[in-house]
């Protein structure tokens, strides 16, 4: 019975060593004050002016902003409140939304005697993870990228963030050891691609953890890939790493070293390699020393396999041939440009690369002497047939009036979104023209009718026209009788008044 209290405090110890392998600080910084729940301890106030610090008293870990020199203003301030995303993830939002910063071109990356932050309290025989993110909230100023390095027993290399807009994004450093006074370094720089460098938050846990490493794939060439002899390889790779930076790839074929690209897109051209069978590896490191790799198999043949330039003799397609024997593209240039190529798939791209799902893409002016087009669609004679109905001619108004285009016609808004088929359209166009012909044929039909009532109507109007003439001529006629009459009565009156 005496063992057990021993016992009980052996648990105890190790339970106690578990949890302070476990221990955890979480500092965001900030101008002015600013509580943050979660267990995050504020540093607040501008660096540049005075140091600030601040100390965790559940892990005893302090940090430090070191001194004002190693933190360059920008009219006048190194802190700022809202200056970064209000709606950040890898950190909570209200540590990703302030953030200390540095602008300073002439201290460009890592320099040992100017670090930004010191955290000290360390157990010297501990190790930690350092996760850090900086966010700005705007693109007036270039925070692509921050560069954060730390040092502790050691430099531990360096790994860049795209500040700008960040939200989802850190950089996170594993297993690093203190130095002898149990004190690790942070440096938070711009590079010479960038103005100015900050920091939202840092959250520093002890115990050994399980670093990322970069992750890489060959692009091209294709595993198994057969090359002629004395062309030029190009190699492309494609290297990343979560929570890390890749600083370089390098490319082997076999043991040799051949080149090495430091920027993405991580690509090099191996020029005229000689015929044989190569191994070509792709090496990508990030910025504390991780290594990935990929590699691939390609054979280089001999030139007397593949089509020669100046004329062939007895050789047939089927074996030799002008082409890829793998799934690339095909690509045809002049002067150094590529003008045409043909994808794995067969489809031709002229002035394209993309030829989006069709047989022939043509990027540019085209013209032809002659097209033939077969439609796989029924050809619109079938308006001419009894019992075609055609639209009253008030629908079609409507149509227009509510469409803007025809019916039964491609919309312009369809056209710029998914061009139009030329065998339907010709198809489409020609049922309107033979539409129009039967609206033009109707009328016709009403024109001639509405012509012939209006002659039978003129010619019935022009017979009353003679027939009241005939009667004016025949009163004329019987007005001058009556006249003479009249002329005759008076002489006679007149002779016998004389007499």
């Amino acid at each position: 019975m005496k063992k057990i209290p021993w016992i009980f405090a052996a648990l105890l110890c190790i339970h106690s060593a578990k949890l302070h392998a476990q221990a955890t600080s979480s500092f965001n910084f900030s101008a002015a004050a600013q509580t943050v729940s979660g267990g995050w301890i504020n540093v607040s106030g501008d660096p540049s002016v005075a140091v600030r610090t601040a100390t965790d008293a559940s892990t005893g870990i302090t940090i430090s902003s070191v001194a004002t020199a190693n933190w360059v203003p920008n009219n006048s301030v190194a802190a700022f409140n809202g200056g970064g995303q209000p709606n950040g993830t890898f950190f909570p939002a209200a540590v990703m939304n302030n953030h200390w910063f540095q602008d300073n071109p002439f201290l460009s990356s890592y320099n040992a005697a100017v670090p930004q932050l010191e955290i000290s309290g360390l157990n010297v025989n501990s190790v930690y993870s350092i996760k850090m993110t900086g966010s700005y909230s705007s693109l007036s100023y270039d925070f692509n990228p921050t560069r954060y390095t730390v040092a502790g027993a050691t430099v531990y290399g360096y790994q860049d963030l795209n500040s700008n807009l960040n939200v989802a994004n850190g950089v996170t450093f594993h297993n690093i050891a203190p130095d002898a006074t149990g004190v690790i370094k942070v440096y938070v720089n711009p590079t010479f691609d960038s103005q100015a460098g900050d920091i939202c938050g840092l959250v520093i846990t002890s115990g050994s953890t399980v670093a990322p490493v970069p992750v890489v794939s060959i692009i091209h060439p294709a595993n198994n890939d057969v090359i002629p002899e004395d062309g030029n390889i190009g190699i492309s790779v494609n290297a990343v790493e979560t929570g890390g930076t890749i600083v370089k790839v390098e490319f082997y074929a076999g043991s040799t070293k051949i080149g090495e690209a430091t920027t993405s897109p991580y690509n090099f051209t191996w020029s005229s390699p000689d015929a044989g069978d190569y191994t070509i590896t792709a090496r990508a490191i990030d910025g504390v020393g991780n290594i990935g790799t990929a590699s691939v198999n390609v054979s280089v043949e001999s030139l007397s396999s593949f089509w020669s330039t100046t004329g062939n003799i007895a050789t047939g397609g089927d074996t030799n041939f002008i082409g890829t024997v793998d799934t690339n593209r095909l690509a045809f240039r002049t002067n150094n440009v590529e003008r045409m190529s043909i994808l794995g798939d067969g489809s031709i791209g002229i002035g394209t690369k993309n030829t989006y799902g069709y047989k022939l893409a043509v990027n540019g002016n085209a013209i032809f002497t002659k097209v033939r087009i077969k439609t796989a669609g029924t050809w619109p004679d079938y308006v001419f047939k009894k019992g075609y109905v055609l639209l009253d001619l008030r629908v079609v108004e409507q149509y227009i009036l509510e469409n803007k285009h025809l019916p039964g016609i491609v919309s312009e808004r369809e056209v710029s979104r998914e061009g139009f088929d030329i065998g339907e359209h010709q198809a489409a166009l020609l049922k309107k023209v033979e539409e129009l012909t039967l609206y033009l044929i109707e009328e016709n039909k009403r024109l001639k009718e509405q012509n012939n009532a209006i002659a039978e109507q003129h010619r019935h109007i022009m017979e009353q026209d003679r027939h009241i003439a005939d009667q004016d001529a025949r009163l004329e006629q019987q007005q001058r009788e009556i006249d003479e009459l009249r002329q005759l009565l008076k002489g006679k009156v007149n002779d016998y008044q004389h007499h």
